[in-house]
């Protein structure tokens, strides 16, 4: 989220959290001070020219009083500051970027090999699953794949207000949430469940997944695409910071770890710890367990939800 200012306006005595600072030449080889700067209101970047830096005091991490003006370049707001001091006499928490965050996980259904007709079968088996060895269990991955499979339940938690939604598949009405902080809606299909989501998703800036790159936000979109309903934005966009992918971010060797055992080494409550996996997901289904799908997604949002803090607060390189 970006500050909300103006072009050409002054600001005297205005305060900031310092979150980055790089040293940079002109084509004159003239050093000027390009700095990332934040408040509750998001983040904006401020420049120093090299012959105002000695009238500005600079260190990551703290607050600065700064006097300057704002700039616009290619429909882009920036500061230009004059002169700025650090300020050692406020708490840094209030002046981190508060942008609307939001922790999201799917689970997803799908139909039983013997619904696919011939084609279909083969597709599955001889190339969407042709690394899956044993092939009954590859009769038993349609839910992957969102041609043969759809969405029974997305989980999500609001990383500010730390409340959290369940939208859920569900012929009963009664579903009661295992977390205080959680409400669940219940719906009749898919499409409605999808436009809910899309809804609510208008209300947040930022994106958490953990797989959300190669799974979550392409089943969405293409079930999306499907049901005929529109996304509001680009979804999961790379090389942007409003999707953040865990697993990319906690890749080894180029291998992704399971967010269960991450979970166990980051000291975080397991999500499937009550007994519930993914793969069991169309089965609770067709029993009619959707209070334990409900409840499995919310317990995955969670946990992605602390692992995303504790990403952000030591391993990110932010302030």
């Amino acid at each position: 989220m970006a500050v909300n200012l103006s072009p050409n306006q002054l600001l005297r005595d205005e305060h900031y959290l310092v979150l980055n600072k790089e040293i940079r030449q002109t084509k004159n080889g003239d050093n000027f001070l390009i700095l990332e700067l934040s408040n509750q209101a998001g983040k904006i970047e401020a420049k120093v020219w090299g012959n105002n830096i000695p009238q500005c005091q600079v260190e990551i991490g703290k607050i600065i009083e700064i006097n300057g003006k704002t700039q616009e370049y290619n429909g882009k707001i920036s500061l230009i500051i004059d002169s700025c001091q650090i300020v050692n006499s406020e708490e840094i928490e209030s002046y981190k970027d508060k942008t609307p965050t939001l922790v999201f996980d799917i689970e997803t259904i799908g139909k039983k090999f013997e619904e696919l007709d011939a084609s279909e079968q083969e597709y599955l088996l001889e190339n969407l699953e042709k690394n899956t060895e044993d092939k009954e269990d590859a009769k038993k991955r349609t839910a992957l794949h969102p041609i043969f499979g759809m969405v029974c339940a997305i989980g999500g938690y609001d990383i500010n207000t730390q409340k959290g939604f369940v939208l859920s598949l569900s012929t009963k009405k009664d579903l009661v949430p295992e977390k205080e902080n959680f409400s669940y809606q219940m719906f009749d299909n898919e499409k409605s469940l999808l436009e809910e989501f899309w809804i609510r998703c208008k209300s947040f800036e930022q994106f958490v997944t953990y797989n959300g790159e190669n799974f979550d936000f392409p089943f969405l979109m293409i079930r999306s695409g499907i049901n005929r309903i529109k996304i509001p934005f680009e979804a999961n966009k790379r090389w942007s910071e409003k999707f953040i992918d865990l697993q990319n971010k906690l890749r080894q060797n180029n291998r992704a770890y399971k967010l269960e055992f991450l979970c166990k080494a980051f000291g975080i409550k397991n999500p499937k710890g009550e007994g519930v996996h993914g793969d069991q997901v169309s089965e609770l289904y067709n029993a009619e367990e959707f209070n334990k799908i409900a409840d499995y997604v919310s317990r995955d949002a969670v946990a992605t939800a602390e692992l995303y803090l504790i990403w952000k607060e030591f391993m990110s390189g932010e302030i």
